[in-house]
């Protein structure tokens, strides 16, 4: 089962190099997906049979200060349109990728800033035997992939590809 990131639906083919192995035990997202997935995974353990986690690019912002969230939220509100042609930019959005554009919106982005992903709840996912793994690329200007992979190197596995933008893609 895959979750959909900010901006983008069924996107999940622009990760196919990460996800040829994939089962139906499987759950992944990318960016704010990955939140929901995680969640998805949370709320099933005892209930669900989950053999992996897959993150892409998680968006964790827990580091990030409230001001810094503000900021983001008010330019949303200001011209919602040139703040994410910005974040699609910074992201490293090609443009094979228009066909999973998706117009995301102020409650979306509200979530996903405002989601703090929780120690407690990573540990009893991998406690219960659910392979995490994270991917984070190198070059990313959406997430502070340094404390991304401090964050989640105790939880499961790290895929840090150095040179690779939010979108795990390589330029």
């Amino acid at each position: 089962m895959y979750f959909s990131g900010f901006c983008f639906h069924n996107e999940e083919s622009i990760f196919e190099d990460f996800i040829q192995n994939l089962n139906k035990y499987d759950i992944y997202g990318f960016s704010y997906g990955a939140q929901k997935a995680f969640e998805w995974v949370y709320q099933g353990l005892g209930r669900d049979r989950i053999q992996r986690l897959i993150l892409f690019s998680p968006a964790i912002f827990n580091n990030k200060s409230k001001t810094y969230k503000e900021i983001q939220i008010n330019a949303f509100k200001k011209d919602y349109k040139k703040y994410i042609e910005k974040f699609l930019y910074l992201a490293g959005f090609e443009d094979t990728m228009k066909k999973y554009f998706y117009e995301g919106n102020l409650k979306e982005l509200q979530n996903l800033l405002g989601y703090t992903w929780d120690n407690d709840k990573l540990k009893q996912i991998s406690e219960y035997g659910v392979e995490i793994e994270v991917y984070l690329g190198g070059c990313d200007k959406i997430v502070d992939t340094s404390y991304a992979c401090d964050f989640f190197a105790p939880y499961g596995r790290i895929y840090f590809i150095k040179s690779a933008n939010h979108f795990l893609k390589i330029k």
